[in-house]
C-alpha cells in the first residue's frame, strides 16, 4: 500500500510548481525584452534617432528643439513607409536615457579614421575573440549594451573617435582656430551635413568657394569687419507692420545701444558645464555689467558663475516653453531682457512676424503687460544674419545655414555696450567636458561643438580675435575682447581690406 500525499500537500506543491514556472516565463520574457529594448536602442543610436520618438512617436519628444528644425527620416525606404523624426542637435554625444555616457565625437589631431582601423584591427580582433568579429554589428552593439561590454571611450563604436575631453583629449589644451568638420566624428559630422543640407531661412549666400583665395583676417581685422558690417539693432515702436499694431507701446521707443551703457568692463558669462567647480563667481561680479543666457541660474553657484546679473539673452524657445516658466519665474525678473528669435534671411520684418519659430510676440506682449516697467528688446533678425555672414565670409568651407548661437551673439552685443569684455567658457579651459551645462546633468558634445548652430565656427573666429593669453584660456576659460567703442577702423590698414570682402 503506497504512500498517500494529503490533499493539501498537493495543492501546496500545485501551486509552488506553478509559480516556478510562472518565474521562469517572466525571467525568459524579460530577457527576450531586454535584448529587443538593447537592439531597438542600437537601431536608434546608429541612425541618431530618439528612442522615444521610435516607441512613442514624435509628441514623446522633448522640447530641446523647434518642431520646425526637424529631420525626417524614411527608416523603411519609400513607398508608405512610416516617417520617423530625429533632433539632430539633441541627439550626437549622448547614449538617450544615460546623460553619464557621453559619446566621443572628434578625432584626435593627426589620426587617421581610415588608417586607425587598420592598426587597430588586429589587436581587437585578439581582444574580442573571432567569435565577436563574425556576428554582425548591430547584434555586437547589443551584446555590448547588455553586457556592458562597452569603454568609455569606446562608444563611438566602429566610428574610430578618440575621447575628446580627457586631459589628452583630441581638443588639446587650448582651442584650434583651425577647427573644422573634417576632425568631428562619423556621428555628429552627419548630423552637421543634415544642417548644411537644410536652408529654412532661405539663406542665399555665395557659398566659401573664393575665401580659400582670399587671405586670412588677422584678429584686428576681423575685429574691424565685425564693427563695421554687423549693426546692433532692436525692434523699436516706428517699425513696420508693429507700429500699425495696437501692443506697438509695449516696444522700446530707442534701440538698446542708445538705452544702455556704456560700460568700462563686461563678463559673457556662457552656460557651460566647465564653469562648474571653476570657482570664477568673485571675478565675474567683479565686472560692471553681466550678460546670461536663457535659463541660467545663479542661485546655488555663485561660487562658479557669480550672482550679479545685468542682461539676460533668451531665445523664444525658453520663452514659449512651459518647462521654463517664463511669465512666473523670478528668474527673468532681474536686469534687462533681450530676446531673439531666428528670422528668415530677408530680415523682412512682416515675413518674419506670421512666420516665427515659436510665439515669441505673443509671449512679449504677456510678459510686459506683467512686468511693464522692466527693459525688454527684440533682436533685429538683420543682426543675427550680418553675424552669420562674417562667419561664412572668414571659413572654407560652407557652415550650417541656421542664426549664431545666443553666445556669439550676446558677445558682440556686449562689445558695443562695453569697453572691455571677457567671455567666461566659450571657449573650453582644462575643465572642459561633455557636460552641457553648469546647472542640469546632460551630457552632450555638440553643446561644445555645435550642431544646429554653427558653434564650431563661431568658436574659431573669437579664438581668432582674442586679446589676452592662451594660458587665460586654459586655467580660466577666459578670452579678452576689445569693445568696439576702443578702437578705430577708418584710418587703419583694414580699410582695404574691407572693402574686398
Amino acid at each position: 500500500m503506497g504512500y498517500k500525499i494529503p490533499g493539501a500537500a498537493m495543492d501546496r506543491v500545485s501551486q509552488l510548481w506553478r509559480l516556478r514556472r510562472r518565474a521562469r516565463r517572466g525571467a525568459l520574457c524579460m530577457a527576450l525584452f531586454c535584448m529587443t529594448m538593447a537592439l531597438l536602442y542600437t537601431f536608434c543610436a546608429e541612425n541618431s534617432i530618439p528612442v522615444t520618438d521610435a516607441i512613442f512617436g514624435v509628441k514623446a519628444r522633448t522640447r530641446a528643439q523647434p518642431r520646425a528644425h526637424t529631420i525626417v527620416k524614411v527608416l523603411r525606404g519609400t513607398g508608405g513607409s512610416k516617417p520617423m523624426y530625429t533632433d539632430p542637435q539633441k541627439l550626437p554625444g549622448v547614449i538617450p536615457g544615460d546623460p553619464q555616457k557621453p559619446i566621443p565625437i572628434l578625432s584626435s589631431s593627426n589620426y587617421s579614421m581610415e588608417s586607425g582601423k587598420d592598426r587597430n584591427l588586429r589587436g581587437k580582433r585578439r581582444e574580442r575573440g573571432l567569435f565577436y568579429w563574425l556576428l554582425s554589428q548591430p547584434l555586437r552593439r547589443a551584446l555590448e549594451t547588455i553586457f556592458g561590454g562597452r569603454r568609455r571611450g569606446d562608444v563611438g563604436g566602429a566610428s574610430g573617435d578618440a575621447v575628446v575631453f580627457g586631459p589628452n583629449g583630441a581638443l588639446g589644451e587650448v582651442w584650434n582656430e583651425e577647427m573644422s568638420s573634417s576632425m568631428l566624428g562619423k556621428r555628429l559630422r552627419k548630423v552637421v551635413q543634415n544642417y548644411q543640407a537644410m536652408n529654412k531661412y532661405g539663406v542665399r549666400y555665395p557659398g566659401p568657394e573664393n575665401a580659400a583665395h582670399r587671405s586670412k583676417l588677422s584678429g584686428p581685422e576681423l575685429l574691424c569687419q565685425i564693427k563695421n558690417m554687423v549693426q546692433i539693432a532692436t525692434l523699436t515702436q516706428d517699425m513696420e507692420p508693429f507700429s500699425g499694431f495696437p501692443w506697438a507701446s509695449q516696444l522700446p521707443p530707442r534701440q538698446i545701444t542708445a538705452d544702455i551703457g556704456p560700460f568700462k568692463t563686461c563678463a559673457v558669462v556662457s552656460s557651460a558645464g566647465s564653469l562648474k567647480n571653476s570657482g570664477l563667481g568673485k571675478e565675474i561680479d567683479a565686472h560692471d555689467a553681466v550678460i546670461r543666457f536663457n535659463a541660467a541660474p545663479t542661485t546655488g553657484f555663485e561660487k562658479d558663475v557669480g550672482s550679479k546679473t545685468t542682461v539676460r539673452l533668451i531665445n523664444s524657445q525658453v520663452m514659449a516653453s512651459e518647462d521654463h516658466h517664463f511669465l512666473s519665474s523670478s528668474l527673468y525678473s532681474a536686469g534687462i531682457l533681450v530676446s531673439w528669435d531666428p528670422g528668415p534671411f530677408s530680415s523682412d520684418l512682416g515675413e518674419w512676424f506670421n512666420k516665427t519659430d515659436y510665439p515669441i510676440f505673443k509671449q512679449y506682449q504677456r510678459y510686459r503687460r506683467l512686468h511693464p516697467q522692466q527693459p525688454f528688446y527684440i533682436v533685429h533678425p538683420r543682426t543675427e544674419w550680418q553675424l552669420w555672414q562674417r562667419i561664412q565670409d572668414n571659413m572654407v568651407e560652407t557652415i550650417q545655414k541656421n542664426p549664431p548661437s545666443s553666445g556669439l551673439l550676446g558677445t558682440v552685443l556686449m562689445m558695443s555696450l562695453c569697453e572691455v569684455v571677457h567671455v567666461y567658457e566659450f571657449l573650453p579651459s582644462r575643465r572642459k567636458t561633455e557636460l552641457c551645462h553648469y546647472y542640469q546633468r546632460f551630457s552632450d558634445a555638440a553643446c561644445t561643438l555645435g550642431a544646429y548652430h554653427p558653434l564650431l565656427y563661431e568658436k574659431n573666429l573669437v579664438k581668432r580675435m582674442n586679446k589676452g593669453s592662451d594660458h587665460d584660456i586654459y586655467t580660466h576659460g577666459k578670452v579678452t575682447l576689445p569693445g568696439f567703442m576702443t578702437f578705430d577702423c577708418t584710418n587703419s590698414s583694414t580699410s582695404s581690406t574691407l572693402s574686398k570682402t
